[in-house]
């Protein structure tokens, strides 16, 4: 399960008529969500243990559990650097969706 999370999607989908920053932002705060979620679960004592079994035993399990939990923190990583960097720009897009033309015209220079 936790490697077909891994694999989904790298991008926003951009398909839609509607999409716009608020899809971009949404979609990295819910894979962010869920990486978190996933690592949190990843430092509870059962999955410890179950690690601690693995490496014990010497099992051939173990290094695809590696590579699994590298990736698992590197999505993390990465939802967490996109998270900060959009929320950085969020105020700055807001107008696109609420404002008049005129106040959108007026940020655009900060967007730029």
């Amino acid at each position: 399960q936790t490697e077909v999370l891994l694999e989904e999607k790298q991008a926003a989908p951009k398909d839609a008529d509607d999409s716009g920053p608020d899809t971009e932002f949404e979609y990295w705060r819910t894979r962010m969500a869920k990486f978190n979620n996933v690592a949190e679960q990843l430092k509870k004592p059962q999955a410890r243990v179950v690690i601690a079994v693995l490496t014990t035993s010497k099992s051939k399990v173990l290094r695809r559990w590696k590579n699994c939990d590298n990736g698992i923190t590197d999505a993390l990583n990465e939802a967490k650097d996109n998270v900060k960097y959009l929320s950085t720009l969020e105020k700055y897009t807001e107008p696109l969706y609420s404002g008049t033309p005129e106040s959108i015209i007026d940020g655009l220079p900060a967007l730029m």
